[in-house]
């Protein structure tokens, strides 16, 4: 007599779909940036952020050293917030993205121009103070180019993707990669900080902070969101000695595929078959598969991806 397992929910990266999605806007709890110039002097405080290659100048052409900047998101109650509307744990990070507003030309000489790459890193690190400094009154209550090199940890740092500012005025979004950290921090309410620095010498790269004037022109963290599938097995059913039908519920942008082993090896189980396939559609279902079995041991799964 062959035997029929359970099958196993195994959940790929989703699709946004409608009905599903939630987007979100986070604004920082803190943010500086550091200055190699000045590298005890803190600038928690100021308007404005600034990356900065070796090669960037300032109006005059003068070179105000290398600039990089940090950011902290807080996340507790946007994971408050889901799983309260969705559940606890029952929803996934699908993008993320840093919005900035950038000033092409900033009246404060302090702050070097330039049209260059710079890299966007997730940081471990979630002990860097803000600050009260301004580039015309520096301090040393906060975080400072010297003080870098006790915040960045390279063997657990990530970087998000490398990107080019414009050189004007105007709105940049950034996609972020969905690294482990990232989404770790966004599921646990945890602050999430971000280290922008060079990745080219030209780069003189400035933008709003959460001290700006105007919050509408501060940094912000946009995320999307979906409720993970909610999958219904119905019932694995054997009508007849050489077949079994099985049968689930699906949901709307979801693709299932159920896939069969001919026996469980002592080592690692691969070999999975495909044996059926629900495509994504803009709508929920019942799925029915009727098998035809020869073996008699055959284990079942169920794979659920974009």
């Amino acid at each position: 007599m062959w035997r029929a397992v359970a099958l196993n929910l195994v959940l790929g990266a989703p699709l946004v779909c409608c009905g599903q999605t939630t987007r979100l806007a986070v604004t920082p709890s803190a943010g500086a940036f550091v200055r190699s110039l000045a590298p005890a002097s803190n600038y928690g405080n100021a308007g404005a952020l600034s990356v900065s290659g070796s090669a960037a100048v300032n109006a005059a052409g003068e070179q105000n050293g290398l600039f990089d900047s940090l950011i902290r998101f807080p996340m507790s109650e946007v994971a408050a917030s889901l799983n309260g509307a969705l559940g606890s744990n029952q929803w996934l990070v699908t993008a993320a993205a840093l919005v900035v507003n950038e000033v092409g030309a900033p009246g404060n000489a302090i702050f070097n121009r330039g049209v260059g790459a710079f890299e966007i890193r997730w940081i471990s690190s979630d002990t860097w103070v803000e600050g009260t400094g301004t580039p015309n009154a520096p301090t040393a209550d906060g975080i400072a180019y010297d003080d870098l090199s006790s915040v960045l940890n390279p063997g657990a740092d990530v970087s998000l993707g490398q990107f080019t500012n414009g050189g004007v005025d105007g709105s940049l979004s950034f996609p972020l990669r969905l690294v482990g950290g990232l989404v770790s921090n966004v599921l646990a309410g945890a602050d999430l900080n971000l280290y922008l620095t060079a990745a080219s010498t030209s780069v003189g790269f400035t933008f709003n902070s959460r001290h700006f004037s105007e919050a509408s022109s501060w940094p912000s963290l946009n995320l999307t969101v979906i409720a993970k599938p909610r999958v219904l097995i119905a019932s694995i059913e054997q009508p007849a000695a050489n077949r079994v039908v099985l049968r689930f519920n699906t949901e709307s942008n979801w693709t299932y595929v159920v896939q069969s082993l001919d026996g469980l090896s002592a080592g690692s189980p691969g070999g999975w078959s495909n044996l059926f396939t629900v495509a994504a559609r803009p709508f929920n279902d019942e799925a029915v598969f009727v098998d035809t079995v020869t073996n008699r041991q055959r284990f079942y799964r169920l794979l659920v991806s974009p």
